[in-house]
């Protein structure tokens, strides 16, 4: 789909964009916020680049402080997350948002993100990707959180301060109990809590189709598995 994109052969729309993207003029109409323009990737200029064990360094601090949560200087005030469904974000607002996340975090029994894969960018000055599949149960209902590898990444500037964080990227949707969803999207579908969005704004409107056939009996396939 990205290559026909890139060039400049677009493919039908409910086939590439979700039904809320899609329909986001009408659910606007009904309250909805409106959809944030995402900003294009931070270029930082090569003299500027800082050494891959530094980076690792910078990373590993930033994921023991909880992505800054517990210590907010670790973020630039420029920082932006980005995720497949939400943002960007501001410094402000993320903070926000990720405390409130982290009180639900807490709550769960066996947390174990199992980060690994931590792996300087060759490509963008000052980027890092890493992998987790985060495991736990949630006790309130006793069901497990069981994530499919997700990718995120972390940039930063010269000064080693955190410019740009990605996360909740999956990266095989067949794996896990998320319904193909990652980050909080995926923690809610697995252990039963009510989601931030409604779960079909989040699928195309084939993806949508097929989940109805599974439903109705059309198709044999496990429901909940996200199609191509």
């Amino acid at each position: 789909f990205g290559v026909f994109e890139g060039l400049g052969y677009p493919l039908p729309v409910f086939l590439t964009r979700s039904t809320g993207e899609i329909l986001a003029p009408l659910l606007q109409l009904f309250g909805a916020p409106s959809r944030p323009t995402l900003a294009p990737v931070t270029e930082i200029d090569a003299a500027s680049a800082l050494s891959e064990e530094r980076l690792v360094e910078l990373t590993s601090a930033l994921i023991a402080s909880q992505f800054g949560t517990t210590d907010a200087s670790l973020l630039a005030d420029s920082f932006t997350f980005t995720g497949p469904l939400v943002g960007p974000l501001s410094k402000e607002v993320f903070l926000g948002a990720f405390t409130g996340i982290s009180k639900l975090l807490s709550s769960l029994e066996g947390l174990d993100y199992q980060y690994r894969d931590v792996r300087p960018c060759p490509f963008d000055v000052n980027r890092v990707w890493y992998t987790s599949s985060p495991t736990a149960v949630y006790p309130p209902t006793g069901k497990k959180w069981i994530s499919p590898p997700e990718c995120g990444s972390a940039q930063f500037d010269s000064e080693g301060k955190c410019i740009a964080l990605t996360g909740g990227y999956v990266m095989d949707r067949r794996m896990g109990n998320t319904e193909g969803l990652g980050g909080v999207y995926g923690l809610s579908v697995a252990v039963g809590l009510p989601l931030p969005t409604p779960l079909w704004q989040l699928y195309t409107p084939a993806q949508n189709f097929a989940r109805f056939q599974r439903w109705i009996g059309l198709k044999s396939e496990p429901l909940g598995r996200l199609e191509s």
